[in-house]
């Protein structure tokens, strides 16, 4: 996980959205006083999404009893 400012976000997008892919790396920017916004990858958001939603929902997992 990286953290970097609003400035460097904005001055390297690309920079910072290779690493992202490429590197699967998360990066945090503090954007105002108490607040950030977290840039990661799609696949990344995708697995983490499935991941809670089948935490709340333990019977889409396929680990149910067999009927």
């Amino acid at each position: 996980m990286l953290t970097t400012n609003f400035s460097a976000m904005r001055s390297n997008l690309k920079k910072y959205c290779d690493t992202v892919c490429e590197q699967n790396e998360t990066i945090i920017v503090p954007y105002e006083e108490g607040k950030s916004v977290v840039l990661m990858s799609l696949d990344k958001y995708n697995q983490m999404t499935e991941a809670i939603r089948n935490a709340k929902n333990p019977d889409t997992t396929g680990g149910g009893p067999a009927t």
